[in-house]
C-alpha cells in the first residue's frame, strides 16, 4: 500500500521514469533466455545441416563406388566360352559375383546343362544385362535343331520355343526368387523363408514340404527348380541354452526342452547325440531331425 501511494504521490515525469526503468529491468532479466534459445536453435540447424552434408557425401561416394564396378566389368575383356566347362576364375573375368557363379555350379552339380545359349538366360541369377553382354561370346547354338523325320522342304517343322527353366537355390533364395517358381506366391513364399530362418537353414530339399501349404504333389511339380547351395547351418548350443531358447525351434516343443535341460542338469552336459540317445522322453524321429542343429561344445 505503501509503495502504491508513493507511485502514486510522483509527478508525471517521475512515473514515466519509473515505468521505463521496469521495463529495463524485465528486460535485462529475460535476456539469458532469449540468448539460450538462440544459441540452441542455432545448434540444431548447425546439426541438421552437418547430417545433410554427411549423408550426400555417402550417397556420392556410392554412386562413384558403382560406377567404378561397372566400368571394371565393362573393361574386362570378353572371350568365347562353353558355360557347361567354365571354371570359376573365368566366371569372375566375365564379370560374376561369387554368389551367381555358386548358384550355377549348383544346377551343374544336380545334372543340369546347358544347351543353348538362351538355356544362361534362363538362370534367375543372370540379370538381362548380364546375357546380353555375354551372348556373342557363349559358344552354343541359339536353339537346338530337331531331327528330321521324313519330311520334306515344304513342309518343315518348326522350332518349338524352348520353355524356361527356374532354379532356385533354397540355402540363399529371397521371396522374390521363390515365386519365379510356379505355383509360389507371395505368402507361401514368405512362409518358406521364415521357416527357413526358424530352423537355421534347411540341410535338405525335402524340408520344404513340412512348410504349410505345401502338398506332396505341389512339391513334386517344384522339386526340379530347387537346389540347395553350400550355406552353413546355425547350431543350436544344447549345452547352454534354457528351455524357452530351445523352445524356439521348429522341431523341438516346450516340453521336450524341458526333458532335455532336466537331463543335462541332472547328468551334465551332453557329450554326443549319443547321450540325447539315451532319454527314454525323446524318440528316434525327433533325434533325427534335430541332430543337424544340434552343437554339442
Amino acid at each position: 500500500m505503501k509503495k502504491l501511494a508513493l507511485l502514486f504521490g510522483m509527478s508525471e515525469n517521475e512515473r514515466r521514469g519509473f515505468l521505463v526503468l521496469s521495463i529495463f529491468i524485465g528486460l535485462i532479466g529475460i535476456t539469458p533466455f532469449v540468448y539460450s534459445f538462440y544459441v540452441r536453435q542455432t545448434t540444431d540447424d548447425i546439426l541438421l545441416i552437418s547430417s545433410l552434408v554427411e549423408k550426400e557425401r555417402k550417397t556420392l561416394e556410392a554412386s562413384a563406388e558403382s560406377v567404378r564396378v561397372f566400368h571394371e566389368v565393362v573393361q574386362k575383356p570378353l572371350f568365347p566360352f562353353d558355360p557347361n566347362n567354365l571354371p570359376v576364375e573365368k566366371w569372375k573375368m566375365l564379370g560374376f559375383t561369387e554368389r551367381q557363379i555358386q548358384v550355377i555350379k549348383n544346377y551343374k552339380s544336380k545334372g543340369g546343362r546347358f544347351r543353348t545359349k538362351a538355356d544362361v538366360a534362363k538362370m534367375y541369377v543372370v540379370s538381362e544385362e548380364d546375357f546380353k553382354r555375354i551372348a556373342p561370346y557363349i559358344t552354343l547354338p541359339k536353339t537346338v535343331p530337331i531331327p528330321q523325320r521324313n519330311v520334306t522342304s515344304s513342309s518343315q517343322e518348326e522350332t518349338k520355343p524352348s520353355i524356361k527353366k527356374i532354379i532356385v537355390d533354397l540355402s540363399v533364395g529371397d521371396t522374390a526368387a521363390l515365386q519365379k517358381i510356379r505355383g509360389i506366391g507371395p505368402v507361401l513364399s514368405s512362409r518358406i523363408v521364415k521357416f527357413r530362418d526358424a530352423l537355421g537353414g534347411f540341410h535338405n530339399i525335402g524340408q520344404i514340404k513340412e512348410v504349410y501349404g505345401i502338398s506332396a504333389e505341389q512339391f513334386a511339380r517344384m522339386e526340379s527348380s530347387l537346389v540347395l547351395g553350400d550355406s552353413s547351418i546355425k547350431k543350436w548350443a544344447i549345452n547352454q541354452l534354457p528351455v524357452e531358447k530351445l523352445a524356439q525351434h521348429p522341431y523341438i516343443s516346450h516340453k521336450e526342452a524341458t526333458h532335455i535341460v532336466r537331463y543335462r542338469e541332472q547328468h551334465g552336459a551332453f557329450a554326443s547325440l549319443a547321450d540325447l540317445e539315451k532319454m527314454h522322453a525323446l524318440d528316434d524321429d525327433f533325434v533325427r531331425k534335430i541332430a543337424p542343429y544340434l552343437d554339442f561344445n
